[in-house]
C-alpha cells in the first residue's frame, strides 16, 4: 500500500548526481582563483538541488477535512482533528527518519524565532498556549515524519480553516501561498461552493496556480457526484480551470489498516498521489534543476573568461596587447553598466513608490465601498437588533478586501521585478535572471485584527417605552387641564386627557427617532473606527512588504553587476601578470590553465546539454 505513494525518481536522482559533480568541479576552480563570491553562489545552488523542499499548502474553509486528508495521505497522525476548530496554527510536515514535533515561538524584536521540542502526542491539543512556549507567541508547528511521500522533498503545510466570524485566518493563509509550489484546496461534498469559498479560491489560485480541489467526505454524502458536477460548473463560470478530485479520507484510512488495494482505489487517494507526483514533484524538480544548471553555466562563464584570457597571453605574447585592449574595453562597458545602476534603481524606486500609492489607493477604494454599503444597511434597520449580522458582514467584507488587495500587490510586485530586469539588461549586462520574489517578505499575516466594537445603546424595553410616553403626556395633561379649568372643568377631563395622549404619542415618536439617530450614528462611528484601524495596519504591512521587495531586487542586480565587473577586472590583471612570469613558471602555469579550461569547457557543455533536455532523459 505505502509503496504506491513513492514516485519513481531514479532518473532525476541520476541528474542530481551529475549536477552536483559539475558544481564541485566548478567550485574547486573558483577557489583556486580566489572567487569566493562564485563559491558561495555555487554552494547555495548545491544546497538547493540536493535538498529541494517542495511545499504543498493544504487550505480551505473551516471543517472541510483538511487535517484528516493530510493524516490519511501520509498515514501518520501529524495534524489535529476534531469536532471543534481543529487546526489553529499552521503545521509544516516534512521528512525525517525519526518522528518529531517542534513549536516555533517568537522571541524579542529582531531575533530569530526559537524551536521548542514537544511530544508527538501533544499534536492532538491546542498548542497556542502550550506550557513549553513559556507564554511566548507560538508562530507555527513543525513536524517530521517517515512517510514515503515526504522522502522525495515534498513538505505539507496544514493551515487553519478560512472563514468564520471575521475570517481571522484568511490573511495568514494567503501569506503562505506565495512560498507554496502547489495548493490542495479542500471542500467537502455536503453542499455546493459558497460565495466566500469561491472568493478565497480565486485569491489563492491567482497567487499559486498549481492547484487541485479535493472534494472530501464522499463517504458521508450519497449525493456527492451531483455536488461535484455543480461545483465544476461554478468553477467554469468563474473562469477557474482547476481540476477536482473526489476523495474519502475515511476509506483511505480503512484501506491502509486492512491493506485493501480495491478500497484504496475507491478512496481515490491514488489520484491525489498522481497529482503530487506528476504535476508538483516532477515539475518543481524540473524548475529547481533548470535554475541550478543556469547558476553553474553562469559561474563557469565567469571563470572561463579569466582562465582563457591568461592562457592566451601566456601562449602568444604577441596577442597580449590586443587582448589587453579588448579586456579594457569590456571592463569599461561593465563599469558603465554598473554606473547605470542609478538608472535601474530609479526605475525600481519610482516603481515601488507608484506601487505603494496604488496599493494604498486600491485599499482605500475597497474600504470606501464597504463603508458606504454598511452605512446604508445601518440606515435601513435598527442596529441594536441586527448588530451581530452587521458586524459579521463588515468583518467578512474587510477580510476579503484585504485578501484581494494582497493578491493584486503581489502580482504587481512580480511585474515590477520583470520591468527592472529588462531595464538592467538594456544597461548592457546580458543573461540577467529575474529573482524570485521572496515570499516571506510578501507575507500577508496581519496578526490579530481588532473586532468591531459593541454598541453601547440597547434595545428599548417595554417599561422604558411606557415611561417615554408618560413623560410626553404629563405636560399635555397639565397644560390643557389648566386652560380648561378656567371654563369650570376639572384638571383631568376628556379634553386634557385627549391632549395629553396626543402629545405623549408625538413626544414618544420624537424620542424614538432621536434615539434611532443616535444609535445609527454610534454604529457608523464604530464601523468607521474598525475600518480605519484595519486600514492603518494593512497599509503599514503593505509599505514594509514593498520596501523589502525593493531591497531584494536592488541587492540581486547589484550582485550581478559586481560579479561581472570583478570577472573582467581579474581577467585583465591575470593577462598583465602573465608577462612577468619566467619560462619555467610559464610552462607550469600553462598546463594548469589548460587543465582548468578543459574542465570548464566540459562543465559548460554539460550545462548546455542539461538545459536542452527534459527531466528523466539522462
Amino acid at each position: 500500500m505505502t509503496q504506491s505513494n513513492e514516485p519513481n525518481q531514479t532518473a532525476p536522482a541520476r541528474q542530481t548526481k551529475v549536477i552536483v559533480e559539475l558544481i564541485d568541479h566548478t567550485s574547486r576552480i573558483a577557489e583556486a582563483n580566489d572567487r569566493g563570491d562564485l563559491v558561495e553562489r555555487l554552494a547555495r545552488a548545491k544546497a538547493r538541488v540536493t535538498d529541494p523542499q517542495i511545499r504543498v499548502v493544504v487550505a480551505g474553509q473551516l471543517k472541510q477535512g483538511k487535517s484528516q486528508l493530510l493524516n490519511s495521505l501520509l498515514n501518520v497522525p501529524v495534524a489535529r482533528v476534531g469536532d471543534d476548530e481543529s487546526t489553529v496554527l499552521a503545521t509544516m510536515v516534512s521528512y525525517g527518519e525519526t518522528p518529531s514535533a517542534k513549536l516555533i515561538v517568537a522571541r524579542g524584536d529582531g531575533e530569530e524565532p526559537e524551536a521548542v521540542d514537544v511530544p508527538m502526542a501533544d499534536l492532538r491539543n491546542d498548542l497556542r498556549r502550550a506550557p513549553q512556549a513559556g507564554g511566548r507567541e507560538v508562530l507555527r508547528v513543525e513536524v517530521t515524519a517517515a512517510s514515503p511521500l515526504l522522502k522525495n522533498g515534498l513538505a505539507f503545510v496544514d493551515t487553519p480553516g478560512v472563514g468564520g466570524h471575521g475570517q481571522p485566518h484568511l490573511s495568514a493563509t494567503l501569506g503562505l501561498l506565495p512560498d507554496a509550489d502547489a495548493v490542495l484546496m479542500c471542500s467537502d461534498t455536503s453542499q455546493e461552493f459558497t460565495e466566500p469559498e469561491m472568493t478565497f479560491m480565486r485569491q489563492a489560485f491567482e497567487i499559486c496556480p498549481v492547484a487541485t480541489i479535493v472534494a472530501t467526505k464522499t463517504d458521508l454524502y450519497p449525493h456527492w457526484r451531483q455536488i461535484v458536477e455543480a461545483n465544476r460548473a461554478h468553477l467554469q463560470r468563474a473562469g477557474l480551470s482547476v481540476p477536482m478530485i473526489p476523495a474519502s479520507s475515511l476509506l483511505r484510512s480503512h484501506a491502509i489498516a486492512l491493506n485493501d488495494k480495491e478500497l484504496n482505489e475507491e478512496s481515490n487517494f491514488p489520484a491525489i498521489v498522481k497529482f503530487l507526483s506528476e504535476e508538483v514533484l516532477a515539475r518543481q524538480n524540473d524548475r529547481i534543476r533548470d535554475h541550478v544548471v543556469s547558476e553553474i553555466h553562469s559561474a563557469a562563464e565567469h571563470l572561463t573568461l579569466k582562465v582563457s584570457a591568461e592562457l592566451s597571453a601566456l601562449n602568444d605574447p604577441a596577442t597580449r596587447d590586443r587582448l589587453k585592449e579588448d579586456l579594457e574595453r569590456r571592463k569599461q562597458e561593465a563599469q558603465d553598466a554598473l554606473q547605470q545602476t542609478a538608472l535601474w534603481q530609479q526605475v525600481l524606486n519610482d516603481g515601488i513608490a507608484d506601487l505603494t500609492a496604488d496599493v494604498d489607493h486600491d485599499l482605500r477604494g475597497r474600504f470606501r465601498v464597504i463603508s458606504q454599503h454598511i452605512e446604508k444597511v445601518i440606515d435601513s434597520c435598527d442596529p441594536t437588533q441586527h448588530w451581530a449580522e452587521i458586524g459579521a458582514e463588515l468583518e467578512n467584507a474587510v477580510a476579503t478586501a484585504v485578501g484581494d488587495n494582497f493578491v493584486w500587490a503581489y502580482q504587481r510586485a512580480e511585474a515590477l521585478a520583470a520591468e527592472v530586469a529588462r531595464t538592467f539588461v538594456d544597461a548592457g549586462l546580458d543573461a540577467v535572471n529575474m529573482p524570485h520574489i521572496d515570499p516571506s517578505r510578501m507575507g500577508a499575516n496581519l496578526g490579530e485584527m481588532k473586532s468591531l466594537s459593541n454598541l453601547e445603546a440597547k434595545q428599548l424595553s417595554k417599561g422604558r417605552k411606557l415611561t417615554m410616553g408618560m413623560q410626553g403626556s404629563y405636560g399635555g395633561v397639565l397644560m390643557f387641564g389648566m386652560m380648561t379649568s378656567f371654563a369650570g372643568l376639572g384638571m383631568f377631563n376628556p379634553i386634557s386627557l385627549g391632549a395629553g395622549l396626543l402629545m405623549g404619542r408625538t413626544a414618544y415618536k420624537e424620542n424614538v427617532e432621536n434615539r434611532m439617530l443616535r444609535v445609527r450614528n454610534e454604529a457608523k462611528t464604530n464601523t468607521r473606527r474598525f475600518i480605519d484601524d484595519t486600514q492603518f495596519a494593512v497599509s503599514k504591512e503593505s509599505r514594509d512588504r514593498l520596501k523589502a521587495v525593493q531591497r531584494q531586487l536592488r541587492d540581486h542586480y547589484r550582485e550581478i553587476a559586481n560579479q561581472t565587473t570583478r570577472s573582467l577586472n581579474e581577467s585583465l590583471q591575470a593577462t598583465l601578470a602573465a608577462a612577468q612570469l619566467q619560462e619555467t613558471e610559464r610552462n607550469g602555469r600553462i598546463k594548469e590553465l589548460e587543465r582548468a579550461l578543459n574542465i570548464l569547457n566540459q562543465v559548460t557543455e554539460h550545462a548546455v546539454k542539461l538545459m536542452r533536455e527534459p527531466v528523466g532523459t539522462t
